[in-house]
């Protein structure tokens, strides 16, 4: 399975890349081929509420993660919100980690 940080679209805090970076050992060199991938939402609360019901989801302080089954499980998760009202997207959580 993998996890996906469930981040606000309008909120790219640092302790949520933080969090969503957790446990994750980055690259010394080639940053720029190293990714970790969230789901934006334009409603965290309610679209953690409307994926508890199909998905397993993790909470911690900062932000809660989906867990899903690849692709598809991707796929499934962007319907399942779109279809609720929730806009959402797919976007590279380490775009804003500077490595210096």
């Amino acid at each position: 399975m993998v996890r996906l940080p469930i981040v606000p679209k309008s909120e790219r805090s640092e302790e949520n890349i933080r969090d969503a970076l957790n446990g994750i050992d980055l690259p010394l060199f080639y940053m720029s081929d190293f990714s970790v991938m969230g789901l934006w939402v334009s409603d965290c609360g309610d679209a953690v509420r409307i994926l508890r019901d199909r998905f397993p989801i993790t909470s911690g302080p900062h932000l809660s993660e989906v867990m899903i089954d690849g692709t598809p499980g991707i796929i499934e998760v962007v319907e399942v919100l779109k279809s609720s009202g929730i806009d959402c997207g797919i976007s590279d959580m380490v775009g804003q980690v500077y490595q210096g």
